[in-house]
């Protein structure tokens, strides 16, 4: 069975990028959500250029105009792009057509909010804590047998599984579901939103790597 990969999301400083990507980070999140704690404006964002290629850089939106997604993909340093907030199927579409990957989140915590993800044509599909109004990046967990029953109706996708993950649970997260990929922001944090607790990178890289 491939290894799962491994996404850092949030990361707002040159510095912990780079180190971010010397642990092993294969994907790199980059917030450019302007409501975000984790936000990076789009002219402080020169540095992304020089972040290893070994880490492919994410851009990670919520509800974001065409004009703008166009105007990030341009920069010519994602590899991706996040859609975290209600994008319509039909955007999805228009995303993609910019040329790069679409990874469209989905926050849940019934089965019935697993219903709409069929209605987008995307492969990528990340699954994260409900929240009425936040966007991610808050630490809850959601019902991981969600997560298995996505994996069950929909082979066919690959799966970013997001929402509370540590050092501690990611592990047991790993064993279980064997995810494409899982998905970290405030689980390797230690207070401010965006800054990074290196140590809790390493440890939940390795427990990544380290799961049967």
């Amino acid at each position: 069975m491939p290894s799962t990969l491994i996404k850092i999301c949030g990361v707002t400083q040159p510095e912990q990028a780079q180190a971010i990507a010397d642990l092993g980070a294969d994907f790199i999140g980059i917030n450019f959500w302007p409501k975000s704690k984790r936000y990076l404006p789009l002219s402080a964002a020169a540095w992304l250029v020089d972040v290893p290629r070994t880490s492919r850089l994410v851009g990670v939106f919520v509800n974001p105009d065409l004009g703008y997604l166009k105007e990030v993909a341009d920069l010519g340093v994602l590899s991706a792009l996040q859609l975290h907030g209600d994008e319509t199927p039909e955007f999805c579409a228009e995303a993609q057509s910019l040329g790069l990957p679409v990874i469209k989140a989905f926050q849940v915590q019934d089965e019935a909010m697993l219903a709409p993800i069929d209605l987008h044509p995307v492969q990528d599909i990340l699954l994260d804590a409900y929240h009425p109004q936040e966007r991610g990046g808050l630490g809850h967990t959601f019902p991981w047998e969600l997560a298995t029953l996505f994996q069950a109706r929909h082979p066919e996708h690959r799966l970013y599984l997001a929402g509370g993950l540590t050092p501690e649970n990611v592990g047991t997260a790993v064993t279980g579901l064997h995810p494409y990929a899982v998905d970290v922001a405030s689980g390797v944090e230690s207070g401010t939103p965006g800054i990074k607790d290196l140590e809790k990178v390493r440890a939940f890289v390795d427990a990544v790597r380290s799961a049967p």
